[in-house]
């Protein structure tokens, strides 16, 4: 890591490559040898270059093949958000005999992950324009997402949820799947701390397929309302009294069965998974 030397005139920081160093992308890979190469007046020519991987080789002068790729355990060359504060304290010893506060050092990583999550919010931002883009790629298919009332009314626009249910899924439904559908709810890890819900069928082979999926803020009575309200819009599924359900024994699943297809006890099946 070089980012803290600055290039003076003689470029005298730049005259020793070590193989312990790491850069954060390609293009400061890039800086970082062509400095070198300048400071020691040592024609170096690109010999492969792609997205992952670059790799010198050095004219006149200089017996050696420099190769730079994205190291897939430690934090150089790509974002890690795993950094651990004793791996960079250790990192800073070893490079630049730095001794750094664990104070700062939650600074700087929080500062970083800031900047992994402004990218992710970027994301968010796009989902209306992917939407979109799903509505004219997929003609006849349920794309639906929600904002939240809170935050329209105070002018801004905070994602809550999304239903998505393909057209070729639907006729795949209609062409003679079983009229049997699978419930079922999931915690999604990562940076998106919400819950997926989907709905599965099967076919005459006992092979499962997804219809339907959404991304809700939480897994409660009211979002398997509003998921089995779109899921029954999709499929027309009226009362639902010639289709079996099937779900593990989550309250808040039945009452919204009970509520959205006015199912009696007896005709929808609750399965309790415990072996598998």
């Amino acid at each position: 890591m070089l980012k803290s030397k600055e290039v003076n005139a003689d470029l005298s920081h730049y005259k020793e490559l070590h193989p312990s160093m790491t850069f954060k992308d390609l293009n400061e890979a890039r800086k970082i040898v062509n400095l070198y190469s300048l400071a020691n007046s040592k024609p170096i020519v690109v010999e492969k270059s792609d997205r992952t991987r670059l790799r010198y080789k050095c004219m006149i002068g200089c017996p050696f093949v420099l190769l730079i790729s994205q190291d897939g355990k430690g934090p150089g060359f790509k974002n890690n958000p795993q950094y651990k504060l004793k791996d960079m304290r250790k990192d800073l010893k070893d490079q630049f005999n730095l001794n750094a506060s664990t104070s700062k050092l939650k600074r700087a990583k929080r500062m970083a992950l800031q900047k992994l999550l402004g990218s992710f919010l970027d994301d968010f931002n796009r989902i209306e324009a992917y939407a979109n883009e799903l509505r004219l790629s997929n003609p006849g298919s349920d794309i639906v997402i929600n904002l939240s009332k809170d935050a329209l009314e105070q002018g801004k626009r905070k994602f809550l949820r999304m239903y998505i249910f393909f057209n070729a899924l639907k006729l795949g439904w209609k062409e003679g799947l079983r009229p049997f559908i699978r419930l079922d709810g999931t915690f999604l890890k990562g940076q998106c701390k919400r819950q997926l819900l989907v709905a599965m069928t099967q076919d005459s082979q006992n092979c499962f397929y997804p219809l339907a999926w959404a991304v809700v803020d939480k897994e409660t009575t009211r979002t398997w309302i509003w998921f089995l309200q779109l899921l029954n819009n999709s499929l027309n599924l009226k009362d639902g009294q010639t289709i079996t359900f099937m779900s593990d024994m989550q309250k808040g699943l039945i009452n919204a069965v009970k509520n959205v297809l006015h199912l009696s006890h007896h005709r929808y099946c609750v399965g309790h998974i415990e072996a598998n």
